[in-house]
């Protein structure tokens, strides 16, 4: 029997591992600030409210919102209702493109929440056989990702050409002030340049250069708004040779100077800590 070309084979597993599932309440108001876990983290605010900044844009979290954060970001906010209440759960999935920045937090429906709950119940469940524990708990965030994915991400493509992308983008996120250009990403790769290209356009849309540029000027950001390095620190910390050229990119991207945008962040006047 042929294979339809509207029913492609489907490559591979989307989730490698899960590392954590819970509901947190939080009873006290006030300000935090955080560091997401590595991987993708989701959360669904069920109780309370919440005003935080991620990567300097601005989310208003309230029951029914889901947020999504992507390795490592620096969380600051304030609960403005007691009790927030969400849930939560961390895990590893290479070939799942996060949503864009700006779409980082969006109103889901009830059903979200009933997947969330069953997800839970099913991880806390240790009285049934291990295998049998694993398939429920996997099946039970594939349920709950086809209920809370943005349609943007869910028009990118899942396959082995977009796992290559995002395994190349994962190591060159562990530093992002080492030079990049295409033969560095051919070693780290171990692929034709021609995969490469073909796998990070299938995955994120753009070319490797582009989103290098992309996740540098998102890096830089966090760091103008949340801490106290010099501007040529940050520079050199995300991969710029000059401040004057960190400044011209991030000012096409962000609409602002670093140095503007730092002085109109909500937290200008207090003090920062440094990543």
């Amino acid at each position: 029997m042929c294979q339809s070309p509207l029913n492609p084979p489907l490559e591979g597993a989307l989730v490698q591992s899960i590392t954590l599932v819970d509901r947190l309440t939080r009873t006290v108001p006030g300000t935090y600030r955080v560091g997401s876990l590595p991987g993708h983290l989701l959360h669904l605010v069920v109780a309370g409210e919440v005003c935080q900044e991620v990567n300097g844009h601005t989310q208003q979290l309230r029951p029914g919102t889901a947020v999504w954060y992507y390795e490592d970001e620096v969380v600051t906010g304030r609960i403005l209702q007691v009790p927030w209440t969400f849930y939560t759960v961390n895990f590893q999935a290479l070939r799942l493109v996060p949503p864009p920045c700006p779409q980082r937090a969006w109103p889901v429906g009830p059903q979200a929440v009933r997947c969330f709950e069953a997800l839970l119940e099913d991880w806390r469940d240790t009285t049934v056989l291990p295998m049998v524990r694993h398939l429920r708990v996997f099946s039970r965030l594939m349920q709950l990702l086809v209920e809370v994915l943005p349609a943007g991400v869910c028009r990118h493509r899942a396959d082995a050409a977009t796992q290559l992308w995002w395994e190349i983008e994962g190591r060159l996120r562990e530093d992002l002030s080492q030079p990049v250009n295409l033969e560095r990403l051919q070693t780290l790769g171990r692929r034709s340049l021609r995969s490469i290209l073909r796998g990070c356009r299938a995955a994120t849309g753009t070319s490797p250069m582009k989103r290098v540029k992309e996740m540098r000027l998102s890096y830089a950001r966090g760091l103008v708004l949340h801490s106290r390095l010099s501007m040529t620190e940050i520079a050199l910390r995300v991969g710029y040779g000059r401040v004057q050229e960190m400044s011209r990119d991030y000012h096409r991207q962000f609409g602002l100077t670093p140095g503007a945008d730092r002085r109109a962040g909500p937290d200008y006047d207090r003090p920062r800590a440094v990543r």
